[in-house]
């Protein structure tokens, strides 16, 4: 029997370090087309109605609001862009960014679901973090490590209110409500013209999406609103 030659057993060689690669690139491909359906799964139940509005306790909003902060920030770094995951997490088709769509307005929740995790999302870039195994894996738990760099370093993020409970009873339990934002000694402390601001627009938002009556809207936007000295 012939022995083989050289140049045919580095050809056979090759040929399997090709069919190999191509095998281990497809196992990899089809493990990460499956995460980025897993994850849009876990957000659309973040933004279902009785989630983002309706959440039993004040505890479980915040940790849902880090979940989902998290799961777009891994969506992110599996090269789906934050804009995208946000809309296939609310159930929006690709098809509606078609011509025919193209003017359509969104739904009033559909804006209010979309400022609150786009903002808090560039909230948790700005704060240094990033789609890291810690990170990621704090936040699957509803919790954020601590703040990787700049002058908060070391310290863990604070969520506040956009619109005071003491103002409106059961905004604390509202994701819609919550803004991740630095540390801050005064937690309590007077909110900026921009932050008011940002609470009458989702007190507006909340009515026109008929989440609160425009009677609440009112008494909300009355109680943000102090008289000029």
């Amino acid at each position: 029997m012939e022995t083989p030659s050289a140049s045919y057993i580095l050809s056979r060689a090759a040929f399997l370090v090709v069919v190999l690669m191509i095998v281990l690139f497809a196992i990899s491909f089809i493990k990460k087309k499956q995460r980025q359906s897993a994850i849009i799964a876990e957000l659309q139940s973040i933004t279902s109605d009785s989630s983002f509005f309706k959440q039993f306790y004040a505890e479980e909003a915040q940790k849902s609001l880090i979940r989902a902060i998290g799961l777009i920030a891994e969506s992110n770094s599996l090269d789906v862009d934050p804009n995208t995951t946000i809309n296939l997490g609310m159930g929006i088709k690709t098809d509606y960014f078609s011509n025919d769509f193209a003017n359509k307005e969104p739904m009033p929740r559909e804006r209010i679901i979309r400022t609150c995790l786009r903002s808090n999302y560039e909230n948790f870039l700005k704060l240094g973090y990033k789609a890291d195994f810690q990170t990621l894996t704090a936040m699957k738990a509803g919790d954020f490590p601590p703040i990787p760099t700049g002058p908060q370093s070391g310290k863990k993020p604070e969520i506040y209110y956009l619109i005071s409970p003491a103002i409106s009873p059961g905004m604390d339990k509202v994701i819609a409500n919550l803004e991740i934002r630095p540390p801050s000694a005064d937690k309590q402390g007077k909110s900026t013209d921009i932050e008011i601001a940002a609470a009458k627009e989702l007190a507006r938002e909340l009515a026109n999406a008929s989440i609160i009556e425009d009677a609440v809207r009112d008494r909300i936007i009355a109680g943000l609103t102090t008289p000029n000295p």
